[in-house]
Formats: structure tokens, sequence, C-alpha cells
């Protein structure tokens, strides 16, 4: 396997710059996305639940788009406020 390391050679992360920032987006959205769906159909299932399940899926709906931009921006406040040591 070293033989073949010394002719590729190291190589870039897909998970590195916007590429990689463009797929935990996408990959956060997707699972969430799911889980709405999967609260959703469970609300249709089970009547009985459907008025906790529902309005349950519509949140996780909502978090699908706004977790990710926010939780990058309270990380980027917080190294701003709390340089390093």
């Amino acid at each position: 396997m070293s033989m073949i390391d010394n002719v590729v050679g190291e190589r870039e992360s897909e998970f590195t710059g916007l590429k990689g920032a463009i797929l935990r987006y996408v990959g956060n959205i997707y699972t969430l996305l799911l889980a709405a769906l999967f609260l959703a159909a469970f609300a249709d299932a089970y009547p009985a639940v459907a008025w906790l399940l529902d309005p349950l899926s519509w949140v996780t709906f909502a978090a699908a788009i706004v977790v990710h931009p926010v939780k990058k921006w309270f990380l980027a406040r917080h190294a701003s406020t709390h340089p390093a040591a």
C-alpha cells in the first residue's frame, strides 16, 4: 500500500473547503427532512398522537433549513469572543 501512496501522493479530503461545507449542509438537510417525513407519516398512521407528531414534523422541517447556518454563526461568534489560549 505504501508504494501506491508514494505514487499517488497525499490527497485532500472531500470534506474541506467550500465543497465540504456544501456536503455537510446538504447532508444535514437530507437527514432532518427524512426525520420530518417519518414523523408526518407516523402522524398519518397513528391519529391518536397526530396532535403531537404533526407539529413536531413541521419543527423538524424548519430545523433542517435553520440549524446548520445558526450553528456556524454561533461557533464563529463564540470563536471571536473567546479566542483560543
